[in-house]
């Protein structure tokens, strides 16, 4: 079975978030909206470090099949569609742990993806999501 710090592969082989409570909807809007896609994952990783890095970076809401999830300089702030009461606020530190976890979930179910999605991120944004963080070798 694979794991990683928040995640873990249920038995359909889907990922499952498995970390703290506080940190739930934040997980499942990852498992949820991102899912398996490594440029999705690659896009979130990237703007949370900008906004990170900027305080002038303007929010921008990623929207996908149940949430929509707003990230600025102030957090992360996720709302399902669907369910009123499935909403959070997340620092940006704690949004950007989630979304490492979930792209080493991502490397140990497709290591033979990894380099050719990072190569095509890095080339049409022309930055690299990971520096510092994870290196991939190319």
């Amino acid at each position: 079975m694979i794991r990683t710090q928040y995640y873990a592969q249920d038995e359909f082989g889907a990922p499952r978030f498995d970390g703290p409570a506080e940190l739930k909807v934040l997980g499942h809007w990852v498992t949820s909206d991102i899912q398996l896609s490594p440029l999705a994952i690659l896009e979130a990783i990237d703007l949370v470090r900008l906004a990170q890095s900027d305080p002038g970076f303007t929010p921008e809401d990623l929207d996908g099949n149940a949430h929509t999830a707003t990230i600025s300089p102030q957090g992360v702030a996720i709302e399902n569609h669907f369910l009123e009461h499935v909403q959070g606020e997340f620092p940006l530190d704690k949004a950007l742990a989630v979304l490492i976890d979930f792209w080493d979930y991502y490397l140990l179910v497709h290591p033979e993806d990894v380099v050719s999605y990072w190569n095509e991120y890095v080339k049409e944004n022309g930055r690299d999501p990971l520096a510092g963080l994870r290196d991939v070798t190319v």
